[in-house]
C-alpha cells in the first residue's frame, strides 16, 4: 500500500463527505433519537465505500464522460439541496412538539427503506463518489491505496457523527436549540444547491 496516496484518499474523502447533507441529517437525527445508529452508519458507510469502488473501477472510462453531462447532474443535485433547504427553513415555525420531531421512524424496516431512498436518490452522492473520486483516483500511482483511504474516511464520519450525536443528544432537546440547528441546515443546504448549480 503507497501510505501518501492512502492519506491524500482519506483527505480528499473526508472533505467531501463532511459537507452537511440529508443521509447526515439522517444519521445525526436517528443518533439523536438513539435509536437504530449503528445500522444506520453502518449502511451509510457501506453504501459510500461501495460507490467509491464503482468510481475507480469506471475511473478510465468516467474521465472521458462528456463533461456537459457532469453539469447536468450538477444542476440536477444542486436544485434538489435548493428545494430541500427551502422545506427545511419552511417548517421551521411547525415545529411543536421536539420529542414527536425526532421520532420520525421506529421500525427498522422502514428506517432502512428511508435510508436507502435518502442515500441512492440525491445526484450528490454519485457526483462526489463515482464521478469526483473516480476522476480523481486516475492522478494517483495507486488508485486502491487511494481508495481505501477514502472508504476509511467515510466509516471514520459516520460511525463519529452517529455516536456523537448519541452523546450530544441531552444537550440539544429542546424547540429552541433546533430551531437554529434547522434555520442552519437549512440555509447550507441552498447555498450548497446555489453553488453546486454555479460552480
Amino acid at each position: 500500500m503507497h501510505i501518501n496516496d492512502f492519506i491524500q484518499g482519506f483527505v480528499i474523502g473526508g472533505t467531501l463527505i463532511i459537507a452537511l447533507g440529508p443521509q447526515n441529517l439522517f444519521v445525526i437525527q436517528q443518533g439523536l433519537k438513539k435509536t437504530y445508529v449503528f445500522t444506520v452508519t453502518l449502511f451509510c458507510s457501506l453504501s459510500d465505500s461501495l460507490l467509491i469502488i464503482i468510481g475507480i473501477y469506471l475511473s478510465s472510462y468516467i474521465v472521458g464522460i462528456n463533461p456537459a453531462i457532469i453539469d447536468i447532474i450538477k444542476v440536477i443535485g444542486g436544485i434538489w439541496l435548493i428545494f430541500y433547504g427551502l422545506n427545511k427553513v419552511r417548517k421551521l415555525n411547525q415545529i411543536k412538539d421536539i420529542n414527536k420531531e425526532l421520532n420520525i421512524i421506529n421500525e427498522h424496516g422502514k428506517v432502512l427503506i428511508s435510508l436507502f431512498l435518502i442515500t441512492y436518490a440525491n445526484p450528490h452522492v454519485y457526483l462526489d463518489t463515482i464521478i469526483l473520486l473516480g476522476s480523481l483516483s486516475t492522478n494517483f500511482n495507486d488508485q486502491i491505496s487511494f481508495g481505501i483511504g477514502a472508504i476509511s474516511a467515510s466509516f471514520l464520519f459516520f460511525f463519529s457523527l452517529g455516536y456523537m450525536s448519541m452523546f450530544l443528544s441531552k444537550y440539544i432537546y429542546s424547540n429552541k436549540t433546533w430551531f437554529w440547528i434547522d434555520l442552519a441546515i437549512g440555509l447550507l443546504m441552498i447555498s450548497y444547491g446555489i453553488y453546486f448549480i454555479f460552480l
